[in-house]
């Protein structure tokens, strides 16, 4: 169950704008990583599809440092949440994923961006 303060997408697909018109607005990705693997893969690609599909530039933390941090041994976890985050600081927004529920990393992470005063869109 999402909170009420996370708003719906309310922004249509755009046509994809050249990075030298303006700035790309930069979108934290936050979705699901851990349970079944390959199906939260694909949703954050498609996700990150989405964001580039209207002109946005995606970060998805969790496709990133999964690939040399392992995700199953808690510490390591903690690094990679923790270094995602010192990337949402200079994202625009956070992106949020509902479709499946937040997990605990995700209540993180939108915890993270309302502290830093981002914000959270849920997307689907």
């Amino acid at each position: 169950m999402m909170p009420r303060s996370i708003e719906r997408d309310p922004v249509p697909p755009q046509p994809v704008i050249s990075a030298r018109e303006e700035r790309m607005k930069r979108v934290f990705i936050c979705s699901r990583y851990t349970g079944d693997v390959p199906r939260n893969i694909a949703t954050a690609e498609r996700l990150c599809r989405q964001a580039v599909e209207r002109g946005c530039a995606p970060f998805a933390p969790h496709l990133l440092y999964t690939r040399f941090l392992d995700d199953g041994k808690p510490s390591e976890r903690e690094a990679g949440i923790a270094c995602g985050q010192a990337f949402m600081e200079i994202c625009d927004e956070v992106w949020v994923f509902t479709g499946e529920g937040l997990s605990d990393g995700m209540r993180q992470d939108v915890d993270h961006a309302r502290r830093l005063g981002k914000g959270v869109v849920e997307v689907r």
